[in-house]
């Protein structure tokens, strides 16, 4: 497996693999289709004009996985901080190392472009993925709280 740059003919794939983003039970007052919908609208919206800051993990056969990158403000501080858009792993690559390896590669970009954080979002419905981050020693700062009415 290697992590190489994006290039258009992965558009499929990774198009593909965010329809991955939805298989989480959201709170009740999400749509699940508006939620894939809006989904579909980000990848696009990152192929299209983020493409340089995608990164594709292949095996010899197919794309394993992907990562987006950019770079945020941070509201209070102002800081620069590396930001990870997106990360998804398909079926067949989960459990080989490729999330790990996508979140290593996410470090060294942010390092090479002096970078003090690097920050995610994530539901917290999606269990799996909160507990991974924090393996990977990513810690909780804000917690949006809602009460459907």
């Amino acid at each position: 497996m290697h992590i190489r740059k994006y290039k258009e003919e992965d558009r499929k794939d990774v198009i593909e693999l965010a329809k991955r983003f939805n298989t989480i039970d959201y709170m009740e007052f999400r749509d699940d289709r508006l939620m894939l919908e809006k989904q579909l609208e980000l990848v696009l919206q990152a192929v299209n004009h983020n493409s340089h800051n995608i990164y594709v993990a292949e095996d010899d056969r197919s794309i394993l996985g992907y990562i987006e990158l950019c770079i945020h403000i941070d509201y209070f501080t102002k800081r620069e901080q590396g930001y990870i858009s997106a990360i998804a792993v398909s079926k067949n690559g989960e459990g080989k190392g490729i999330g790990k390896a996508l979140m290593k590669h996410a470090e060294d970009w942010s390092n090479t472009r002096s970078l003090g954080e690097l920050i995610l979002d994530v539901f917290i419905a999606n269990k799996k993925a909160v507990k991974f981050y924090e393996n990977l020693g990513y810690q909780t700062e804000i917690v949006k709280m809602v009460k459907s009415l």
